[in-house]
């Protein structure tokens, strides 16, 4: 991964990736082997740098990826169902569904994925820059925003909790999940 792959991204979609991340992609790495390519990371991995784009915004990434996001760690059910609610209106038709789905999810880029319908995103923008949220692709749970501050502080975590092996694989206790 060079700096100019990464400065061609963000002049493409308009955004500055945290620099924690960057850091991340120029000297740890950027793909791998496992599943979708994705390099060692929690869950399946972390993808390939600009890969997946599409696993929240299906239409115009462009356009959303650099949106503000909207989404924050002190989200209760009831503010993530008035966001989720129109999805399930019987009448919505496609274009507004994919206005909708990126308003929800502009801003957040796909980290990797978690399995299922489950994923991790980095925050592009807004007060949460830089951090890490999970999220249900089929909105069905709110975000889950990491208690690191960065996601460097994530991936670390995720690190020093392989080396203990003391790695909890049971939801809510995984990686990245606040223990509840």
């Amino acid at each position: 991964m060079s700096i100019s792959q990464i400065d061609a991204f963000e002049h493409y979609y308009g955004v500055q990736l945290p620099e924690c991340y960057k850091s991340f992609l120029l000297h740890i790495g950027s793909g791998g082997r496992s599943y979708l390519n994705s390099g060692d990371g929690p869950f399946f991995g972390i993808y390939p740098f600009g890969e997946n784009l599409d696993d929240l915004i299906h239409n115009n990434v462009e356009k959303h990826l650099k949106k503000e996001c909207t989404l924050h760690p002190h989200i209760t059910e009831t503010q993530w169902d008035e966001l989720t609610n129109p999805f399930y209106e019987e009448d919505i038709s496609d274009e507004d569904y994919e206005e909708l789905n990126g308003t929800l999810y502009g801003g957040i880029l796909p980290l990797g994925s978690q399995g299922c319908s489950f994923i991790h995103a980095l925050v592009l923008n807004g007060p949460y820059r830089g951090m890490v949220v999970n999220l249900d692709r089929g909105e069905l749970s709110s975000p889950q925003f990491s208690k690191d501050q960065n996601f460097l502080d994530w991936y670390e975590r995720w690190l020093d909790e392989i080396i203990s092996g003391k790695l909890i694989t049971t939801s809510p206790s995984w990686v990245g999940y606040p223990k509840k």
